[in-house]
Protein backbone atom coordinates (compact mmCIF):
# COMPACT_ATOMS: atom_id res chain seq x y z
CA UNK A 1 0.00 0.00 0.00
CA UNK A 2 1.48 3.27 -0.89
CA UNK A 3 2.08 6.26 1.54
CA UNK A 4 -1.34 8.29 -0.20
CA UNK A 5 -3.43 4.95 0.19
CA UNK A 6 -2.47 5.11 3.78
CA UNK A 7 -2.92 9.03 4.02
CA UNK A 8 -6.41 8.26 2.15
CA UNK A 9 -7.36 5.63 4.76
CA UNK A 10 -6.03 7.29 7.68
CA UNK A 11 -8.09 10.69 6.72
CA UNK A 12 -11.59 8.26 5.95
CA UNK A 13 -11.23 7.15 9.20
CA UNK A 14 -10.40 10.41 10.99
CA UNK A 15 -13.59 11.99 9.63
CA UNK A 16 -16.01 9.08 10.32
CA UNK A 17 -14.68 9.43 13.48
CA UNK A 18 -15.00 13.27 13.97
CA UNK A 19 -18.39 12.47 12.57
CA UNK A 20 -19.74 9.71 15.45
CA UNK A 21 -18.42 12.00 17.95
CA UNK A 22 -20.36 15.12 16.52
CA UNK A 23 -23.41 13.00 16.66
CA UNK A 24 -22.93 11.80 20.40
CA UNK A 25 -21.69 15.63 21.40
CA UNK A 26 -25.46 16.85 19.57
CA UNK A 27 -27.44 14.34 21.33
CA UNK A 28 -25.28 14.71 24.71
CA UNK A 29 -26.31 18.35 24.16
CA UNK A 30 -30.31 18.06 23.02
CA UNK A 31 -30.49 15.65 25.91
CA UNK A 32 -29.11 18.12 28.40
CA UNK A 33 -31.43 20.69 27.14
CA UNK A 34 -34.29 18.11 27.53
CA UNK A 35 -33.09 17.63 31.74
CA UNK A 36 -33.24 21.40 31.86
CA UNK A 37 -36.54 21.47 30.68
CA UNK A 38 -37.79 18.71 33.02
CA UNK A 39 -35.84 20.46 35.81
CA UNK A 40 -37.76 23.67 35.38
CA UNK A 41 -41.57 21.83 34.64
CA UNK A 42 -40.23 20.20 38.12
CA UNK A 43 -39.58 23.77 40.30
CA UNK A 44 -42.78 25.20 38.63
CA UNK A 45 -44.32 21.89 40.02
CA UNK A 46 -43.10 22.15 43.42
CA UNK A 47 -43.99 25.68 43.30
CA UNK A 48 -47.75 25.28 42.40
CA UNK A 49 -48.20 22.75 44.89
CA UNK A 50 -46.77 25.01 47.67
CA UNK A 51 -49.48 27.75 46.74
CA UNK A 52 -52.02 25.39 46.53
CA UNK A 53 -51.32 23.51 50.23
CA UNK A 54 -50.47 27.04 51.59
CA UNK A 55 -54.04 28.20 50.11
CA UNK A 56 -55.00 25.16 52.27
CA UNK A 57 -53.52 25.97 55.33
CA UNK A 58 -54.79 30.02 55.02
CA UNK A 59 -57.90 28.02 55.12
CA UNK A 60 -57.75 25.71 57.72
CA UNK A 61 -58.39 23.30 56.03
CA UNK A 62 -54.71 21.41 54.84
CA UNK A 63 -55.68 18.25 56.71
CA UNK A 64 -58.41 17.52 55.89
CA UNK A 65 -58.39 18.46 51.88
CA UNK A 66 -54.87 17.18 51.31
CA UNK A 67 -56.59 15.18 48.90
CA UNK A 68 -56.73 18.28 46.24
CA UNK A 69 -52.68 18.26 46.28
CA UNK A 70 -53.03 14.52 45.03
CA UNK A 71 -53.01 15.73 41.40
CA UNK A 72 -50.11 17.85 41.62
CA UNK A 73 -48.14 15.38 43.77
CA UNK A 74 -48.56 13.26 41.21
CA UNK A 75 -47.12 15.31 38.72
CA UNK A 76 -44.34 16.34 40.58
CA UNK A 77 -43.29 12.83 41.02
CA UNK A 78 -43.52 11.80 37.06
CA UNK A 79 -41.27 14.73 36.45
CA UNK A 80 -39.16 13.29 39.04
CA UNK A 81 -39.17 10.21 37.31
CA UNK A 82 -38.63 11.77 34.03
CA UNK A 83 -35.42 13.77 34.98
CA UNK A 84 -34.00 10.15 37.00
CA UNK A 85 -34.48 8.67 33.25
CA UNK A 86 -33.27 11.50 31.37
CA UNK A 87 -30.23 11.23 33.97
CA UNK A 88 -29.57 7.64 33.28
CA UNK A 89 -29.59 8.40 29.65
CA UNK A 90 -27.33 11.11 29.80
CA UNK A 91 -24.65 8.69 31.35
CA UNK A 92 -25.21 6.54 28.78
CA UNK A 93 -24.20 8.90 26.67
CA UNK A 94 -21.28 9.75 28.67
CA UNK A 95 -19.37 6.68 27.55
CA UNK A 96 -17.44 4.22 29.76
CA UNK A 97 -14.70 6.57 31.54
CA UNK A 98 -17.52 9.06 32.61
CA UNK A 99 -16.44 11.66 30.12
CA UNK A 100 -19.19 13.43 27.87
CA UNK A 101 -19.02 13.57 24.60
CA UNK A 102 -18.34 17.62 25.11
CA UNK A 103 -16.24 18.54 21.88
CA UNK A 104 -12.94 19.21 23.17
CA UNK A 105 -11.69 15.70 22.90
CA UNK A 106 -9.32 15.55 20.33
CA UNK A 107 -8.63 12.30 17.54
CA UNK A 108 -5.53 10.76 18.01
CA UNK A 109 -3.15 9.73 14.51
CA UNK A 110 -0.10 8.59 13.78
CA UNK A 111 1.38 11.83 11.97
CA UNK A 112 4.76 12.59 13.34
CA UNK A 113 5.23 16.13 14.65
CA UNK A 114 8.73 17.91 13.15
CA UNK A 115 10.15 20.50 15.07
CA UNK A 116 11.29 23.35 13.35
CA UNK A 117 14.46 25.54 15.12
CA UNK A 118 13.85 29.11 16.66
CA UNK A 119 14.40 31.77 13.85
CA UNK A 120 16.14 33.89 16.20
CA UNK A 121 15.59 38.08 14.91
CA UNK A 122 18.25 40.31 13.36
CA UNK A 123 20.49 41.96 15.97
CA UNK A 124 19.15 45.10 14.20
CA UNK A 125 15.36 44.06 14.77
CA UNK A 126 16.13 43.41 18.61
CA UNK A 127 14.16 45.76 20.60
CA UNK A 128 15.26 48.36 22.56
CA UNK A 129 15.62 47.90 26.25
CA UNK A 130 12.61 49.23 28.06
CA UNK A 131 13.78 51.87 30.83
Amino acid sequence: MGFFDKLKQQATEVASTVAEKTQETAKYGQLKVQLRTLEGEEKDALAEFGRQAYGLHEQGALAERSGELAGAAAKIADLRTQIADKQAEIASVKGPEGEAASGDETVDGSAEEVAEPAAEPPASETPPPVT
